[in-house]
């Protein structure tokens, strides 16, 4: 099938599966309730991600059925397909009934070794890492190491969804980036599949969950099975791109394409645990509640918040086309983090940003 068609596919079905869903999702009780932390009014139905998912199953099932993808593009996207569904189920469980951080975790870190075992794709280094150029090589550590930051990127990115269209804007902006990377640098068949595949997925989503002219809130919402789906999406492409041969990104440079996730969920969480909470526990302290809080509409806040991201991306792939050192790109990547830290901490202490009053 002529790529085209394929994403124009994605697109479409995922616009079906969404609007045949919805009915279903009042029927089963797959709702969000409006809440004290949350920026919608009215039930809305989670299975965005549910959607997402059918629609990206029935694209590469025709595909494949059709012989457009070799053997070895079958399994890696077949890995990712098994790999997605513990997510979209761990997360529709938990949208309906409320799992147990400990059984998310669990489920999540399986999701993680059927990324690692079913397709290859680990951290095998860290790049040249070390002052005298070495490549740092994990070893032993590959697998644990893999998973916990497989773990951790799903968990940012489930972090990440506290607005009308953030998560689906943010995931698709950082997708851009990853497949402006492997298109320039590297030539990763399957991965450009899927982050084209997914990309058109997403956006028949947002013609649904965005907030535009002629529609004031979100049809739907993407869900944890969304969320967490779009996690391991971005860490599975960001790890697959790095440790190819030849390396189209180093794994200093693939982590400013997650930057914005990944700054703000270390952030919540060090806030968290000095207030002498869980790190895991609920909150309204994310940048974009705070930028809400400000003042700015939903539609600015994931504006400026897509921006940010963006940024990211751009200097990872600046870093990539001048290639800079490892060591410089980890330590510019250690200090913004804490630049970012400092300047949102101290937004929420003074209670002011950019001069205006955060309520």
């Amino acid at each position: 099938m002529n790529s085209w068609w394929l994403y124009l596919l994605g697109f479409v079905s995922t616009i079906v599966f969404i609007v045949a869903l919805r009915p279903v999702s009042f029927a089963l009780g797959l709702i969000d309730k409006p809440a004290s932390r949350k920026q919608h009014e009215g039930a809305v139905p989670l299975i965005g991600g549910v959607a997402i998912y059918l629609a990206m199953l029935l694209t590469f099932g025709i595909e494949a059925f059709f012989g457009g993808f070799g053997g070895a593009s079958c399994v890696v996207l077949g890995a990712f397909l098994i790999a997605s569904l513990v997510l979209v189920v761990t997360g529709a469980l938990d949208d309906r009934f409320g799992l147990s951080p400990q059984l998310r975790i669990l489920l999540e870190v399986v999701a993680a070794l059927v990324m690692i075992y079913g397709s290859g794709v680990v951290l095998r280094d860290l790049g040249e890492l070390l002052p005298s150029g070495s490549i740092v090589y994990l070893g032993i550590f590959a697998v644990p190491f893999t998973v916990l930051v497989t773990v951790g990127a799903i968990n940012a990115m489930n972090m990440c969804d506290g607005l009308d269209g953030l998560s689906g804007n943010l995931a698709l902006v950082m997708l851009v980036g990853i497949g402006m990377a492997n298109f320039l640098w590297g030539d990763i068949y399957h991965l450009q599949i899927l982050i084209n595949v997914l990309s058109a997925c997403i956006i028949g989503f947002l013609t649904f969950n965005q907030r535009v002219f002629w529609r004031s809130k979100a049809w739907v919402f993407l869900g944890d099975a969304g969320s967490m789906m779009l996690g391991l999406a971005l860490v599975w492409s960001v790890i697959d791109i790095t440790q190819a041969r030849p390396r189209v990104l180093t794994p200093a440079m693939g982590l400013w394409f997650l930057a914005l996730p990944v700054f703000d969920t270390v952030t919540i969480m060090l806030r968290r645990l000095l207030k002498g909470r869980s790190p895991f526990s609920a909150d309204a302290e994310h940048l974009h509640h705070l930028l809400v809080r400000s003042g700015s509409t939903v539609s600015i806040a994931i504006m400026i918040m897509c921006a940010l991201a963006a940024v990211g991306c751009m200097v990872g792939l600046m870093f990539r086309y001048y290639e800079v050192r490892d060591i410089v790109v980890a330590q510019t990547f250690f200090l913004t983090g804490l630049l970012y830290l400092g300047f949102v901490s101290r937004a929420w202490s003074t209670r002011r940003l950019f001069g205006r009053k955060v309520v």
